[in-house]
């Protein structure tokens, strides 16, 4: 498993790969798409335990550089989730090696592409479901999301990482250019991608569109690992509160929807 995401970390081809391992095209090609590696490609035998998997600190830097080069295989919620279990599987092995990295493909643009939940927190949201305990789960989570609801994206950090050195796991150089900043106030993949639009000036099929979100990706993967970390070590405090607009119209309205979402995103204040 090893070899097989050093190679794909280099962004060989398919045909390098193929000759360097000799596995076979059908297991090779699932592989190469969503970072399984072969024993994921593989019938497993045992089962995966329904109790938290095991969690040690890891490199927050290593999860941007590995979500960010995840986006462009295979969408947002995949990467996120691949790049805290990957790295999981490096360092722990064990019940990682059974979790096929492909299930939170589908989380890819909100949803099939629905544009709901940020792919970013969903794929996220997986990786933290497997360590932490259902209530931790509630908190680490919830703190995620409040925190990217109000953060400027792409990071100052991602566009450094950009334009200073790139991203060592891209088989091909990212767009190096700081990239304009917009703040979403929504966890939705849809209002998040139109804040950029609206403040950058590219179309959502734009490749700097495509290159806002790896970057955002990695944003993501960083904060989530950062807040891991800090809840492994027993020092993680959820510090997201809603904006007192949005506490007023809760003060009012809080039985009549459910959510912690900006109201006046959606809604006329009143």
């Amino acid at each position: 498993m090893e070899e097989v995401e050093k190679l794909l970390h280099k962004g060989v081809s398919r045909r390098s790969f193929l000759k360097k391992t000799g596995v076979g095209l059908g297991v090779a090609a699932g592989a190469l798409m969503f970072g399984t590696g072969i024993a994921g490609a593989q019938a497993q035998g045992g089962v995966v335990s329904e109790s938290p998997l095991p969690y040690v600190e890891l490199d927050p830097e290593e999860a941007r550089l590995r979500a960010h080069a995840a986006y462009f295989r295979a969408g947002c919620a995949y990467s996120t989730f691949y790049a805290i279990v990957s790295m999981l599987r490096d360092k722990v092995g064990g019940p990682y090696n059974q979790i096929p990295l492909r299930m939170l493909g589908y989380g890819r643009g909100g949803a099939a592409s629905w544009g709901t939940l940020c792919g970013t927190l969903n794929g996220a949201g997986a990786a933290i479901n497997l360590v932490a305990p259902d209530a931790d789960v509630n908190k680490i989570l919830g703190d995620l999301i409040g925190w990217y609801t109000i953060t400027p994206f792409p990071s100052q950090e991602s566009n450094d990482v950009a334009v200073a050195n790139g991203y060592k796991y891209d088989a091909k150089a990212p767009i190096s250019i700081a990239l304009p900043q917009s703040t979403s106030n929504s966890p939705l993949c849809h209002a998040s991608v139109a804040s950029w639009i609206k403040v950058s000036g590219f179309t959502a099929s734009a490749p700097e569109r495509a290159e806002r979100c790896g970057r955002l990706c990695g944003d993501v993967a960083y904060k989530a690992v950062m807040m891991l970390n800090a809840w492994k070590a027993g020092t993680f405090t959820a510090t997201f509160k809603v904006s007192d607009e949005t506490a007023g119209c809760l003060s009012c309205h809080g039985d009549q929807q459910v959510g912690k979402m900006s109201c006046t995103s959606c809604h006329t204040p009143h």
